[in-house]
């Protein structure tokens, strides 16, 4: 690591790099660096740490809304990024549904819907519809979303905005990303519907005979055996 990358963004002064004994993925050990993932003075990212960060954040699909928050997070205002967060997923349901509530009653009146429990009709269809509501699986997702974001205000939200919440990254991350799963959802982008759903079993000699080339079929067969044997080490 380059010294600059040890180094506080706020010129803190730390205690010099030090070894430890540290267990790698192979399932060797040897002795490597410990270092920090913030500063232990001021609390600010180290520069490894954020630059892993936007690596992550180039990756996993934000959504545009929250581009606030993660450039907050990038500056290690961890609890403005929250708030910022909990402020995009509010200020979408209020535009997406016409209503002036707030937090937990938001939710509530604009997820919900009713159903004629005889006829299986709508009775009521909710202001903001996670999918078309045709079936069990997707009146299930549509009130599980809905719990979900009560709970999203009720509980992490109220204490972000009347508490001072002197959390770590972490807990920011973890906020951002629920909240862009909210928000994609709220866009339509259903579980229901555009979800990938995979087989629970899988017959690999069918796979196996409809493979052509000879090569194929033994790197088929070199995998599964890999696969059985970790799986025999790691039930």
């Amino acid at each position: 690591m380059r010294r600059e990358e040890y180094a506080c963004p706020n010129g803190c002064s730390l205690p010099p790099r030090k070894k430890q004994l540290r267990e790698y993925r192979n399932g060797t050990y040897g002795f490597d660096f410990y270092d920090f993932t913030f500063c232990p003075c001021c609390g600010s990212l180290m520069p490894y740490s954020l630059k892993k960060l936007k690596g992550f954040f180039e990756v996993y699909n934000i959504h545009a809304a929250l581009s606030d928050a993660v450039q907050l997070i990038y500056k290690s205002e961890f609890e403005s990024a929250a708030r910022e967060a909990f402020v995009a997923v509010e200020n979408y349901l209020k535009k997406k549904s016409g209503l002036d509530s707030h937090g937990f009653d938001l939710a509530t009146r604009a997820l919900s819907f009713e159903i004629d429990k005889q006829t299986g009709e709508i009775k009521r269809a909710p202001l903001i519809a996670i999918n078309d509501l045709k079936n069990e699986s997707e009146r299930n997702e549509q009130d599980g979303i809905r719990y979900m974001l009560m709970g999203f205000f009720q509980g992490p939200r109220n204490l972000y905005q009347h508490n001072h919440i002197g959390s770590g990254v972490s807990n920011s991350i973890s906020v951002i990303i629920e909240a862009s799963f909210f928000l994609h959802l709220l866009d339509g982008h259903s579980i229901t519907q555009n979800g990938r759903w995979i087989p629970e079993t899988v017959d690999y000699r069918e796979i196996y005979q409809k493979v052509p080339k000879r090569i194929d079929r033994w790197r088929l067969v070199r995998l599964l055996k890999k696969r059985a044997r970790r799986l025999k080490k790691n039930p």
